[in-house]
């Protein structure tokens, strides 16, 4: 007797287990679940899908506006680079020739001479400057209209959209149909709505990106322009200076010639008076005969023959 009370004891808790065990297992379909909610939350499912899709392309328009503006700054940031290029080699022109002012009257009077040819490191750079502020404020009109559209989606998902459906949920949320019919005609308008306008974001994006392009290119243009004129600029202005040391600078003229402006020219003068030569062969008379090699610099002083002339008369 006992055993068999035993038995059916095990039985009873193996047969209990199994079925909690099964139970555990099924799983309950969207359609089941959605056939057992109550007439109500079957709707407001229905509107919260919806919700969520205007609300993601929301967040999709909003993205992309901020993707471009992104883009846009990145791209004048690359061109803004070369702000620090140009300030560097200014820098490195001005540490390479100032220096020289300390040394000796030649030296000086060289890099006075020609120290107005160096462009100004202050003046370049505001230059520019001026030249990424107008292509960055540029950017507020180019995403103007997109901006508009999406405000006013966002409008309408608000006053239209979110107030349409409380109405509805106020005036049938007891009967299914009509809360679900009012639903319907509340979340087509918003789709209508949106549908539309996401096209003319799309436009409207399309024309800011061309716009993007056409500033990007007038900034580009303009920084190449700057940078080209003041490395140049650099250029002439290091090789003036070079020569002028090295005693190859242009002699003044020579005709009332005033004292203060042949400071620190070449010590070593030369004259070649050009009538003693027949200048019309292929061969002249070698007029640097006799010259050391180590002379550090000449200045040659071509005579013609009206010069004399002139300063018989004058005499």
């Amino acid at each position: 007797m006992y055993n068999k009370v035993v038995k059916i004891i095990i039985a009873f808790a193996t047969f209990f287990s199994f079925s909690n065990a099964a139970q555990k297992q099924v799983t309950i379909m969207p359609e089941a679940w959605y056939a057992s909610q109550s007439a109500t939350a079957r709707v407001d499912n229905y509107i919260l899908q919806h919700q969520r899709q205007f609300e993601q392309q929301l967040k999709d328009i909003d993205r992309q506006l901020e993707d471009f503006r992104s883009s846009y700054a990145l791209r004048l940031s690359v061109i803004e680079a070369y702000d620090q290029i140009v300030a560097d080699k200014l820098k490195e022109m001005e540490n390479k020739f100032y220096p020289l002012e300390m040394l000796n009257e030649v030296n000086d009077f060289c890099v006075e001479k020609y120290r107005d040819k160096i462009p100004i490191a202050h003046s370049v750079k505001s230059n520019l400057k001026e030249s990424m502020r107008k292509a960055s404020s540029a950017l507020s009109a180019m995403v103007k209209n997109p901006e508009d559209t999406l405000k006013n989606m966002r409008n309408h998902f608000v006053a239209q959209f979110t107030n349409g459906i409380k109405e509805c949920k106020r005036k049938f949320e007891k009967i299914e149909a009509k809360y679900h019919s009012c639903a319907s005609g509340v979340i087509k308008a918003t789709d209508t709505y949106f549908i539309t306008n996401l096209n003319n974001f799309l436009n409207q994006m399309n024309s800011a990106a061309c716009m993007a392009n056409t500033k990007f290119d007038d900034a580009f243009d303009y920084y190449s322009t700057q940078i080209y004129a003041t490395f140049t600029a650099i250029g002439e202005a290091a090789g003036f200076i070079s020569n002028c040391m090295a005693g190859h600078d242009v002699c003044s003229p020579c005709n009332d010639e005033n004292l203060s402006a042949v400071k620190g020219r070449c010590p070593y003068h030369m004259a070649w008076h050009l009538e003693d030569d027949d200048l019309s062969g292929e061969t002249i008379f070698n007029p640097f005969k006799g010259i050391n090699k180590t002379t550090p610099c000449l200045q040659i002083n071509f005579i013609t023959n009206d010069f004399v002339n002139n300063v018989e008369l004058n005499k």
